[in-house]
């Protein structure tokens, strides 16, 4: 038993430091747990080597939290975040090596406990859900193990009390007795089940068998869909929105965590590429009928060779770095967003993961949106046109968005298509977008020279955009690569491209196509997004991830700002190969993520309201409604015949006698099963008592009396053995014990009626211990409840040799203590 609860405790803190670590994602100092329990499981529990004494371990623990306030008042914000999760790790390490009480492996259990709730604050990956399960699982076993133990120590002790008196020429202790103490410290599997006080095992079963294991599992399953149950009814409802520290982190670390940023410096996409972390969910329908659209199709039919989903606008470039500009940000009050569109158009749901960043993404030429389930209305600004979330809204959550666009145009998006539905831009503002630093004046001969070549000198701007366009995607002199490695770091990193490398991603495409079409005066701006993603068949979902970040160009042609990509076709293949292989495990635990992450983590207020509440509400409604109407239906005779009106008269009072009749025999049930003390009960139910007493007498009655009571009582008495599933073996071997009540009785020995056989037996030893030791019968009542066990919950029969020898015993007590009486 020992070895086992160790085992299962252990394990159970090793599990929790590991999902901490997960959830952490370092391994110093949670997944240190891991060795360190495995050090106190042998030092201090299994070899006895080592124990830390209280003073030393309040010595420690005032160490940990000091260590804790440090890591606390730090300035590092994420040391601030996790400074109260290292505290559980320190103060569990401190547990592991003191003695364990009832108490400190309590405090151990909770300490896990703990430490899966912190986790669940700083993760929701799939895999920490999946642990999550694993976690309930041995969290269920190790409690079970560790009340039985308990349990049992509890009865060991009364046992001892039971047994404590044993005099010369008393029969020898059972055998069970003394092996108990060798046996104590075997493992709980190798132990052969006996009875233990009022506790009854199967004899033929081990502690752990098979019943053991599937009622713990049981529990598991009724635990989980309790929890599930409060967690899907509890309302999702946040009071506010505050930092727990005051501040945010800094936005450059989230912005690389998702593969977006609204600053591009060169060479940092080709990092962001590396990720294949999930950023963005979509979907598309027919705002008109409501029908699916595939977004790769869509795409297509607006002009791009993949989606593209627009987010922040970049406009002013100096040294490798494209910034949003004084333009971009100060180019008017952003101006509210209409939430539903005035004409047919595509509706796009987005699924956001947190970003700081409060910019939202979509496909281009947007007209109305919202977001989900919210009242504040989203924004966007009039010259870049980039969408934002209201400030209201923290980045801290995953949000749900709807984005309504315009169907496509193919007479409007030729050449190219648009990046805008928006076209008012002033003189000022196409000056910035028209400007270029200093210091590039190979980039400024080179754009001319294809722009305009000598066989062309009238050209349009679109047409020299294309050319420029061509020669940088097409022509088949720059190739697409991320390595980030410069070649003459003294020149512009962009120049650094187009004549000595001619290598880059797409950050060096794009910027090379803006400052060239800058360069023969077409305002052009950077704009940083997502381009392509993967359908995710499991959930009807278009995943954009990390590896799809992209940044692309969009020139003022005719009018309007349109959509120029300068990266080449091997982008696609190269994105492509950096996604994960998943086979069908990985598949399942990428569905399994998904639900997690967005059905149990993202689980919102909105979301219990449209899946839970309205749908039970209306059920309700419904219900209640055609209960109603059915009652109007039966109660409204006016237009009914009189034999109807008869059969309802009729229906109504054998529905009343039924009613009447079933609440008497619930009371009369409920009184007969009834174990309250009389100070307890009110008079009125004191009296229903005492006649059901009367009516239904117990087995006191039964067994001492032949009137009809008795005759009456004996019915009552085997029609619940009956009901109670017992055999007609097992009703005529139990004779003996009660034979055995009778004679105690008739020694003025009444059990209680909520006491066990065992439990009378304890509270009466000191009545006839004294009596019984006279007689050199002081171990027969023990014997007689313990072959009662046997019979009553074990199952079993005795054999005729047995009950020969307890009848046989018992008619020498009934004798003995007949004759004492007489000779009184």
């Amino acid at each position: 038993m020992t070895t086992a609860l160790q085992l299962s405790l252990y394990g159970l803190v090793m599990l929790a430091s590991g999902m901490l670590a997960l959830a952490e994602g370092t391994a110093f100092p949670d997944a240190f747990t891991i060795p360190m329990a495995l050090l106190a499981l042998f030092l201090t529990e299994r070899w006895k080597l080592f124990q830390l004494r209280v003073r030393w371990a309040n010595v420690l623990g005032l160490a940990a939290f000091g260590l804790a306030g440090w890591e606390l008042s730090s300035g590092q914000i994420e040391a601030r975040l996790l400074s109260l999760a290292h505290l559980l790790v320190y103060l569990t390490w401190i547990v592991l090596f003191v003695d364990k009480t009832p108490r400190m492996s309590w405090n151990l259990c909770l300490l896990s406990v703990l430490h899966v709730a912190v986790g669940a604050v700083l993760t929701s990956s799939g895999a920490f859900g999946l642990m999550c399960v694993v976690f309930l699982i041995a969290a269920v076993w190790t409690l079970t193990v560790f009340t039985v133990s308990r349990v049992r120590q509890r009865y060991d002790d009364e046992d001892a009390v039971l047994f404590a008196t044993h005099r010369e020429g008393d029969p020898p202790r059972r055998t069970a007795e003394l092996n108990r103490a060798e046996s104590a410290d075997e493992f709980l599997w190798n132990q052969r089940s006996r009875p233990i006080s009022t506790v009854q095992i199967d004899p033929r079963l081990r502690w752990i068998s098979g019943a053991f294991v599937s009622g713990v599992l049981a529990n598991v399953m009724l635990s989980a869909v309790v929890g599930m149950l409060f967690f899907v009814f509890t309302p999702r409802i946040w009071v506010g929105s505050f930092s727990a520290f005051g501040e945010a982190p800094d936005l450059p670390l989230r912005a690389l965590q998702s593969g977006f940023a609204e600053e591009v410096q060169l060479g940092d996409i080709g990092q962001i590429l590396e990720g294949t972390n999930t950023v963005l969910e979509v979907r598309m329908f027919d705002h008109s009928d409501n029908q699916p659209i595939d977004i790769v199709a869509h795409a297509t039919r607006l002009g791009f060779d993949e989606p593209l989903f627009r987010g922040s606008v970049l406009g002013e470039y100096a040294n490798g770095k494209w910034r949003v500009g004084t333009t971009g940000r100060r180019d008017g009050p952003r101006h509210g967003l209409s939430p539903t569109p005035t004409s047919d158009c595509i509706r796009q749901e987005f699924r956001m993961e947190p970003m700081d960043s409060g910019i939202l993404f979509a496909l281009p030429q947007h007209l109305a949106g919202a977001l989900e389930h919210r009242l504040p209305l989203l924004t966007e600004r009039r010259v870049t046109s980039v969408l934002y979330r209201d400030e209201s809204v923290t980045g801290r959550e995953r949000l749900q968005y709807k984005i309504y666009s315009e169907k496509p145009r193919p007479e409007v998006d030729l050449p190219f298509p648009r990046g805008t539905h928006l076209t008012s831009i002033y003189a000022d503002e196409l000056g910035y977008y028209r400007a270029l630093p200093a210091g590039l004046e190979r980039l400024q001969n080179l754009a001319r020279q294809i722009a305009v070549p000598t066989d062309a000198p009238n050209s349009t701007p679109t047409e020299m955009a294309r050319r420029i366009l061509q020669h940088l995607r097409d022509s088949g002199e720059f190739g697409y690569t991320l390595d980030m490695s410069v070649n003459d770091p003294s020149i512009d990193a962009v120049e650094d491209f187009l004549f000595n490398r001619k290598q880059g991603h797409c950050e060096y495409f794009a910027s090379a196509l803006g400052l060239m079409l800058r360069a023969v005066n077409i305002p052009a701006r950077l704009v940083s997004g997502f381009k392509g993603g993967d359908r995710n068949p499991s959930t009807g979902y278009f995943v954009v991830q990390g590896r799809h970040a992209h940044v692309w160009v969009e020139a003022l042609l005719d009018g309007r700002w349109r959509v120029l990509d300068a990266t080449p076709a091997s982008r696609s293949d190269s994105v492509k190969s950096l996604a994960p292989k998943l086979g069908l495990f990985g598949t399942i635990a990428d569905m399994f993520s998904n639900i997690w992450s967005h059905h149990i983590v993202g689980l919102s207020f909105n979301d219990q309201s449209d899946n839970v509440y309205a749908p039970l509400k209306e059920i309700g409604t419904t219900a209640w409604e055609g209960l109603q109407e059915s009652i109007e239906d039966f109660l409204n005779g006016e237009n009914a015949s009189e034999g109807s009106s008869r059969r309802r008269s009729q229906i109504i009072a054998g529905l009343t006698i039924a009613a009447v009749l079933s609440v008497l025999v619930g009371t009369l049930l409920l009184a007969a099963r009834s174990r309250m003390p009389a100070e307890t009960r009110s008079p009125w139910f004191a009296r229903l008592q005492r006649f059901l007493n009367w009516l239904l007498p117990d087995e006191s009655i039964a067994n001492n009396g032949d009137g009809w009571r008795a005759r009456w009582s004996r019915w009552w008495s085997r029609l619940l053995r009956r009901l109670r599933g017992e055999s007609a073996e097992q009703r005529l071997r139990v004779e003996f014990y009660e034979r055995f009540l009778r004679l105690l009785r008739s020694a003025g020995l009444e059990p209680l009626p909520a006491q066990t056989a065992h439990e009378f037996l304890i509270a009466s030893q000191s009545a006839w211990s004294q009596r019984l030791a006279a007689d050199n019968s002081v171990r027969l009542p023990a014997d007689v409840v313990t072959q009662f066990y046997r019979v009553r919950f074990g199952g079993e029969s005795l054999s005729s040799d047995e009950l020969q020898q307890i009848e046989s015993q018992l008619g020498q007590m009934e004798q003995q203590w007949s004759d004492r009486n007489g000779r009184r």
